[in-house]
């Protein structure tokens, strides 16, 4: 399903002209511990002109999990929610998280968000501990299990209704400090990804990697 939901998005995003991939960096290729890791990831980043900023983050481990992060910005304040899709292989277990945020902005343009939502409410709910973020989310957001080729297609429907909501979105410079005040959230109150951050690239190192590669602004 990974390995599908990687090609599906980055055919989207190659139909997309004012898209561009960045260079490789520091944060391209990471594992943990640095000898002998039980981790590594593959992080793509990408700019988009009129959006602002996405990442594909693709993490192996040693204990036969696979997951793929992708972390999409509207850094130039354009009106769409600020949107983390968590896919997750681990033996028979599969499940998609499709999470909107508004930030404390309610003048956002999802209508397309929600006719996603609705086409694909019947799946398996995931059930989840209780987090902070889970009463930030928007009630379009859909958190999945079941049948791999319908998390597959719901991954794929939400990013592409997503970025073919961009051009009519909208744009408003106060929705950036609410985004900035939600990463400060997201880095401080922390969640499972930011605590494998921390334990991979200490404190300092995690906030850098989500203020420059997860979530920029």
């Amino acid at each position: 399903m990974i390995k599908e939901l990687l090609s599906e998005t980055e055919s989207i995003l190659s139909g997309l002209s004012s898209c561009r991939k960045l260079l490789p960096d520091m944060y391209t290729d990471m594992r943990y511990p640095q000898f002998l890791p039980v981790m590594t990831f593959h992080v793509d980043r990408y700019d988009v002109a009129g959006f602002g900023h996405i990442m594909i983050m693709h993490t192996l481990t040693k204990m036969g999990m696979e997951l793929l992060t992708m972390s999409f910005m509207p850094s130039e304040a354009v009106l769409l929610p600020y949107l983390l899709i968590d896919a997750m292989n681990m033996k028979k277990k599969r499940c998609v998280f499709a999470e909107y945020y508004g930030c404390g902005y309610n003048r956002l343009y999802d209508r397309p968000l929600e006719e996603v939502y609705e086409k694909y409410r019947h799946l398996p709910d995931y059930t989840e501990k209780d987090h902070w973020y889970i009463k930030e989310r928007l009630p379009y957001s859909l958190i999945k299990s079941g049948p791999e080729d319908d998390l597959l297609q719901m991954a794929a429907g939400s990013v592409s209704s997503y970025m073919a909501s961009v051009g009519d979105a909208g744009y408003d410079k106060d929705y950036l400090p609410m985004l900035k005040s939600f990463r400060e959230r997201m880095i401080t109150k922390g969640n499972p990804a930011s605590r494998t951050l921390k334990m991979m690239l200490k404190e300092d190192g995690a906030r850098d990697f989500i203020e420059k590669a997860v979530m920029p602004l």
